[in-house]
């Protein structure tokens, strides 16, 4: 694991301005978050600018990104640290860390395309291009730390799905097409390193530990959503070999939701939203009609079997509620909607501490020591992250 170069230092402080006008000079009319009959990816004007709740939801979420810029930006090495305080040798956040803070950026810039709010998402996005790892083989991929360049660096697939998807969610917002660039080698590296041949399936990291619910799903739903906006015959048959073998191999015998591992038949909320918000889109670019029945029987198990209100940890249960979200967008399911704003209720109201941070848990109570440690940069990101995403949507009317 190597340091990141300080030439990072000049994409913060472009950044911090961005941040600071924000919402000061408009490029183009904001995202109303309308219910649409597609993915609505693809960047471009839309019908209406946000209404008051959506308005509300963008002074949170940009609240929230702003004070993760104040307390984990690391003056000396020119990036974000994955805590507060760190002393660690290597401080700084990788990719995990820090992967909700670049979806924040994206969704404030989907909901109010402002030139500030673009130039925000590209200052990042270019410190995000820095952990792409180029000595690994057999392509290059994303490595958890900046800055990573040895072919021997441990590497994690599920990260490379939550990059890249964090990619494209940087196109919406800037209609740039060298994030698309960026999202297509992160399923590049997870197709050519992560899948497993002969069983199928993709390993958790570079060590094949075991078949992990969390690549494949991040590595499912980034193929779908890259074939919807590339037609990419490569990104199509990645797509339906992942949601094939999902659906063959990976149920949990429980109740019928996907698996967490090869090794684990338990459910995770995290996973279960990416896969079916993928079945939900190839269904619609495809008309695949099985793949929407299937989509909607998942989505009525996961919402009995998670709950209405969300207590595992704001990092996972904030990557359910964005995918929810997307597909309340598809599917018009006010469900979807009213259980991302009444957890983002709780949220605001109880996750604060004394420092005013988000680093407790939505109900107020403290995070276990096993989903987080104390003063991470991953908690508030992820938090203001679903702010952020409800800005995106509009409300059922």
């Amino acid at each position: 694991m190597s340091a990141t170069r300080t030439s990072t230092a000049v994409v913060l402080v472009a950044l911090a301005a961005a941040l600071a006008i924000a919402g000061t000079a408009t490029a183009a009319p904001a995202s109303s978050g309308a219910l649409a009959t597609g993915p609505a990816l693809a960047p471009g004007p839309a019908p209406a600018p946000p209404g008051p709740t959506q308005q509300r939801y963008l002074v949170l979420a940009r609240a929230g990104v702003a004070a993760a810029l104040r307390h984990w930006h690391d003056r000396r090495r020119g990036w974000y640290d994955a805590r507060l305080n760190d002393r660690e040798r290597y401080p700084l956040a990788t990719i995990w860390d820090i992967v909700p803070l670049f979806e924040s950026l994206d969704a404030i810039a989907i909901a109010q395309p402002s030139v500030a709010n673009v130039r925000a998402v590209e200052h990042f996005a270019a410190g995000a291009e820095r952990y792409l790892n180029r000595g690994l083989r057999p392509l290059p991929g994303y490595s958890p730390y900046p800055g990573d360049r040895e072919a021997n660096t441990e590497t994690w697939f599920d990260d490379n799905g939550w990059w890249g998807l964090a990619f494209v969610n940087a196109y919406r917002a800037t209609g740039l097409r060298r994030y698309l660039d960026d999202a297509q080698r992160a399923l590049r590296y997870i197709a050519a390193a992560g899948w497993a041949p002969g069983s199928g399936g993709i390993w958790w990291n570079t060590t094949h530990p075991y078949k992990a619910g969390e690549a494949l799903s991040s590595a499912a739903l980034l193929a779908v959503l890259l074939y919807t906006q590339t037609h990419s015959s490569f990104a199509l048959a990645q797509a339906r070999r992942l949601l094939a073998w999902a659906n063959r191999a990976g149920y949990s015998p429980a109740d019928g939701l996907y698996a967490a591992s090869n090794i684990s038949n338990t459910p995770i909320d995290y996973i279960e939203a990416p896969l079916i918000y993928a079945e939900a889109v190839l269904c619609r670019a495809d008309g695949e009609t099985a793949l929407c029945e299937r989509a909607e029987r998942l989505k009525a198990t996961a919402l009995e079997r998670f709950g209405y209100l969300l207590d595992f940890s704001p990092q996972y249960d904030a990557i359910y509620l964005q995918w929810m979200l997307a597909l309340y967008a598809l599917d018009g399911d006010r469900t979807l909607y009213e259980m991302a704003a009444d957890n983002a209720r709780d949220a605001q109201t109880r996750a604060r501490g004394g420092d005013g941070l988000y680093l407790l848990s939505w109900n107020g109570g403290a995070l276990p020591p096993a989903y987080a440690q104390p003063g991470m940069l991953q908690t508030q990101a992820a938090t203001s992250s679903v702010f952020a995403w409800l800005a995106v949507y509009a409300p059922p009317r």
